[in-house]
């Protein structure tokens, strides 16, 4: 799975250099392009998360806490 991972990075890399050259004459063909990366990017993380099963972490919003300090220290 890992090395399936690591050709599907390479692979981005080489479509990411192919359309750069395109992709700087054409604002809307950059942002289908962005979008379809962050796609791919998205599903490549949740792929590396379950293999490595890990829990994805939520944001949490908010005020934080006082600092916890033993009281022997």
């Amino acid at each position: 799975m890992l090395i399936s991972l690591a050709r599907s990075q390479r692979a981005l890399c080489r479509i990411i250099e192919s359309v750069a050259d395109h992709v700087e004459g054409s604002e809307h063909l950059a942002g289908h392009v962005a979008a379809n990366l962050k796609s791919i990017s998205d599903y490549q993380h949740v792929m590396m998360m379950k293999l490595s099963k890990q829990s994805a972490r939520k944001p949490v919003t908010g005020k934080p806490g006082k600092p916890w300090m033993n009281k022997h220290v």
